[in-house]
């Protein structure tokens, strides 16, 4: 699987060269059930700032604060390297309470796996939910909201994208 003459290395369960099994297993707050009802979100580029995730890292997709689909974000096992986010919705049972209806938009998350933090994500385009729905986004972007405004009172440094909070 490395593609080296001779090597004794293979895949493990999670699809992971050398791997030990472990890295399938969701981060904690991208836990989610599967449901009936199902849209794909299919992200051409997500990155944390300017940097690309690494095989480690996860996304998440969300509705409000509960987790509706999350994936491992590794390049090398999806199409061209344009990775897809299954997005659960609501099918009346009582484990997809709160997923997502039609006309919902998705929120996102990035686990740095790394540096073991959570992002907010930002995606280049808030497209709605809908059952069997397939939806091609072109960025998806962590990002870390706050006060930019560097003459503002509460200026966060480590901020990436103004949120409106600044005083002055």
């Amino acid at each position: 699987c490395d593609e080296t003459c001779g090597s004794d290395l293979e895949l493990d369960e999670c699809g992971v060269c050398g791997g030990d099994n472990t890295s399938c297993e969701s981060p904690e707050l991208f836990e989610f059930s599967q449901s009936t009802q199902q849209a794909y979100y299919f992200f051409n580029s997500v990155t944390i700032g300017d940097y690309n995730l690494s095989p480690d890292d996860w996304v998440g997709a969300f509705n409000g604060d509960i987790c509706v689909g999350s994936r491992l974000w590794d390049t090398s096992l999806c199409n061209n390297g344009t990775c897809d986010l299954p997005v659960m919705g609501d099918d009346g049972f009582e484990w997809t309470i709160g997923y997502m209806q039609n006309g919902d938009i998705p929120t996102f998350k990035i686990f740095d796996a790394s540096e073991n933090v959570y992002f907010d994500a930002v995606a280049s385009e808030n497209i709605p939910w809908e059952n069997f729905g397939i939806s091609m986004i072109d960025t998806l972007q962590g990002v870390v909201f706050g006060c930019t405004d560097d003459s503002a009172c509460n200026t966060d440094e480590c901020a990436t994208l103004d949120d409106g909070s600044c005083t002055y």
